[in-house]
C-alpha cells in the first residue's frame, strides 16, 4: 500500500509546531521555588527509560550526602504522608491552591508537626510502613518552609531527592521542568544508534528478514548512518532509536523530551513527555523494544504503537508508526531528537522502498490476542490471560526441562523472555508430586541471568501449585525451611542498654516478609531498609531491667526470633 502524504499531514504539522512552542506558557513559571538550596543539578529526567516504568519525576542531586535541607516549593498543606521501604521511601505531598501538588521522595525524615504525627500513626497501626492521606489544613506550609532532610530511602540507588508535579484533581505527573526551574543545559541529545524493524513477514531490512542495527557518526548536532547513506527495504517496516541526554556539569545518561519523525518532509510521528499518568507507565514496555532491552540492557524507542499501548505520550503517529511505502521509491528520512530545552540532535538518512509481490501471512501456531481473555493449557501447565495483558498479538509456548535446582527436577519455560506483560497472567503448574510436610514451604522462583526471585503460591485441587506474574520466562518450584537470620550490629558493652539498637536480617530463600520488635511488652518502632538488610530502632522508655525481642518471617512463614536483656 503506498503511503499517501496528503495537505492534512502538511498542515497539521505546522499546528503541532505552534501548538509545542506554547507548551511552556501554559504552566506557571515564577510559582514554585527549587525545592533545594542552590543551584539544581539533575541525576533523572521526567520521562525518563526506567525498568517497566517511566520515571515520574525529575532526581535532584545531593552532593552525594543525605540530610540536606528539603524545602516547600509554594504556600499549601500537606496532604498525604507515605512511608514505606520500597518505592519513594519516606514521602511527602504538599496540595497548591493553584490545583497542583509538589512529591517530595526518598526523605531521610520530615520535619515538624507532621512527623510526630507519622510516628503516632505508626504506633497506632504497628507498622513502620504507613499511608496517611491528612485533612487539607491540618499541617499548613509556606514557600520556603523546610519540610524535611534529604536521604535514600526506598528504591533509591544512592542519595537525591525524587520531586514532582502532578495535577491535584487527577493526579497526572507533569514535567516539573515545564515550570521554570532552572538547569544550566547547552547540551545537545546523544543518538547511539537506530534499529529498523521488518512490519510484515515477507519484509526485509538490507535483504534480512529480522530487526537490524545502524550505527551513527556525526558532528555536534547532526549524525548520519556511520556504513552507507541509504538502507534497501523491502515492505512494511516500524523504526526504533537509542538516544539519552545529559545536562552541563554532570555525568548523568538522562532521558530526553521529545521525538520527531519526517518522512520526505512531512511530519508523521511525534511524542513527547509533557505528561504522564501512573495508570499507562507501565505501557514503557511496549514502547521500546522490550526483548532487545531483556537481552541487551539497551531501550529502543520504536514507532510501532501496538494494539494494547495506552501511552498518552503521541502527539502525532500515521500508519500507527507503521512505514509502507512499497513503490520502488527512494524516501528521506529525519530524526529530530530534543530535550526539554530545546536542543536538538538531528539524524538524516534515506531508504530505498523495494516492492514485494506476496505478502501473505506464514503465521501459525498457538496466536493470543491483547484486546481480549486468553487461555492456554497441555498436560503441565494452564495459562489465564486476563483482557489487555498482552501488548501485541503473541504466538505463545511452554515447556519443561530438568533442573537439579528445582523440588520436583523441573524448570517449567512459560512464554518468551522478550515478550512483555501489561497485566498478571495466571499460571497453574498441574500435579506436582512433593512431599504433603513441605508444601507449605514451597514457593516459586523466577530464574532469570542466574539469580532467582521469590513470589508467593498457593495449592489448588490437591496438586496445583498456582501463582501470578507478569514476567514471561523460567520458573522453578522450590522449597525453604530456613528461617531468616538476624545479627545485632550495636556494639554491647556490659549488659548495659544503649540509646538504639541496629539488626541486620537475611532471608536467601522466599525474602523477609514481615517483622515485629516489643521493648519491655510494648510494640516498638522499627525503620527497615532493605538495600542494606537492616533494621534500626531508638529505645525510650529505659528501665533498670529491660527486655528487647525482635520475630522476623520470610515469605512461606519460616519465623526467627532473638531476645536481649539490659
Amino acid at each position: 500500500m503506498k503511503f499517501k502524504y496528503i495537505l492534512l499531514i502538511f498542515l497539521s504539522s505546522v499546528l503541532f509546531q505552534h501548538l509545542n512552542a506554547q507548551t511552556k506558557s501554559k504552566y506557571p513559571q515564577d510559582y514554585f521555588r527549587s525545592p533545594v538550596e542552590g543551584r539544581i543539578y539533575l541525576s533523572g529526567t521526567f520521562g525518563e527509560l526506567r525498568s517497566n516504568h517511566f520515571h515520574g519525576g525529575i532526581d535532584i542531586k545531593t552532593g552525594g550526602v543525605e540530610g540536606k535541607n528539603i524545602y516547600a516549593a509554594a504556600d499549601g498543606w500537606v496532604s498525604r504522608i507515605k512511608i514505606s521501604p520500597w518505592g519513594y521511601g519516606n514521602a511527602v505531598y504538599i496540595d497548591h491552591p493553584n490545583g497542583y501538588t509538589t512529591v517530595y521522595g526518598h526523605l531521610k525524615e520530615l520535619k515538624g508537626d507532621a512527623a510526630k504525627y507519622v510516628e503516632q500513626q505508626q504506633y497506632k497501626n504497628q507498622s513502620f510502613s504507613v499511608d496517611l492521606y491528612v485533612k487539607a489544613g491540618q499541617f499548613p506550609v509556606k514557600k520556603g518552609d523546610i519540610i524535611a532532610l534529604s536521604g535514600n530511602t526506598g528504591g533509591s540507588g544512592g542519595p537525591h531527592l525524587h520531586f514532582e508535579i502532578r495535577e491535584t484533581a487527577n493526579q497526572e505527573i507533569i514535567n516539573p521542568l515545564l515550570f521554570g526551574f532552572k538547569v544550566k543545559d547547552f547540551i545537545t541529545p546523544t543518538i547511539s544508534s537506530i534499529r529498523i524493524y521488518p512490519a510484515e513477514e515477507q519484509a526485509k531490512i538490507e535483504g534480512k528478514q529480522n530487526a537490524q542495527t545502524f550505527t551513527l557518526k556525526g558532528w555536534g548536532s547532526d549524525y548520519l548512518l556511520k556504513e552507507k547513506d541509504t538502507l534497501e527495504i523491502a515492505g512494511d517496516f516500524y523504526l526504533g532509536i537509542n538516544t539519552i541526554d545529559k545536562q552541563n556539569d554532570t555525568q548523568n545518561k538522562n532521558g530526553v523530551y521529545e521525538i520527531e519523525i519526517f518522512v520526505d518532509s512531512n511530519l508523521v510521528y511525534s511524542h513527547n513527555v509533557e505528561r504522564l499518568n501512573f495508570a499507562s507507565t507501565r505501557y514503557i514496555n511496549t514502547l521500546i523494544d522490550f526483548d532487545f532491552y531483556k537481552k541487551k540492557g539497551r531501550s529502543y524507542q520504536r514507532t510501532y504503537q501496538s494494539p494494547n499501548n495506552k501511552l498518552p505520550i503521541y502527539d502525532k503517529i500515521v500508519n500507527k508508526g507503521v512505514f509502507s511505502f512499497n513503490d520502488n521509491q527512494y524516501h528521506q528520512i529525519k530524526y529530530i531528537v530534543k530535550d526539554i530545552h530545546d536542543n536538538k540532535a538531528i539524524l538524516n538518512f534515506t531508504v530505498f522502498s523495494k516492492t514485494i509481490e506476496n505478502n501473505e501471512s506464514l503465521s501459525s501456531g498457538n496466536l493470543y490476542y491483547p484486546l481480549g481473555e486468553n487461555n492456554y493449557e497441555d498436560e503441565n501447565i494452564k495459562v489465564y490471560f486476563p483482557s489487555r495483558s498482552l501488548y501485541d498479538t503473541l504466538s505463545f509456548s511452554s515447556s519443561i526441562e530438568e533442573s537439579d535446582k528445582s523440588i520436583n527436577g523441573k524448570k517449567y519455560h512459560i512464554g518468551k523472555v522478550g515478550a512483555g506483560l501489561q497485566e498478571h497472567i495466571h499460571v497453574k503448574l498441574k500435579n506436582i508430586e512433593i512431599e504433603e510436610d513441605l508444601k507449605n514451604n514451597i514457593y516459586i522462583g523466577e530464574y532469570y541471568k542466574k539469580s532467582i526471585s521469590a513470589y508467593s503460591s498457593s495449592w489448588e485441587n490437591t496438586n496445583d501449585l498456582s501463582y501470578k506474574t507478569r514476567d514471561f520466562g523460567e520458573y522453578l518450584i522450590l522449597v525453604d525451611t530456613i528461617a531468616p537470620s538476624i545479627k545485632v550490629r550495636t556494639k554491647l558493652e556490659n549488659n548495659k542498654t544503649p540509646k538504639s539498637l541496629s539488626f541486620t536480617i537475611t532471608d536467601q530463600e522466599s525474602g523477609i516478609s514481615d517483622y515485629n520488635a516489643w521493648f519491655n511488652g510494648s510494640w516498638i518502632l522499627m525503620s527497615y531498609d532493605p538495600k542494606k538488610s537492616r533494621l534500626t530502632c531508638h529505645l525510650n522508655n529505659i528501665q533498670e531491667k529491660n527486655v528487647f525481642k525482635i520475630i522476623i518471617k520470610d515469605g512461606v512463614g519460616n519465623i526467627s526470633e532473638k531476645i536481649l536483656h539490659f
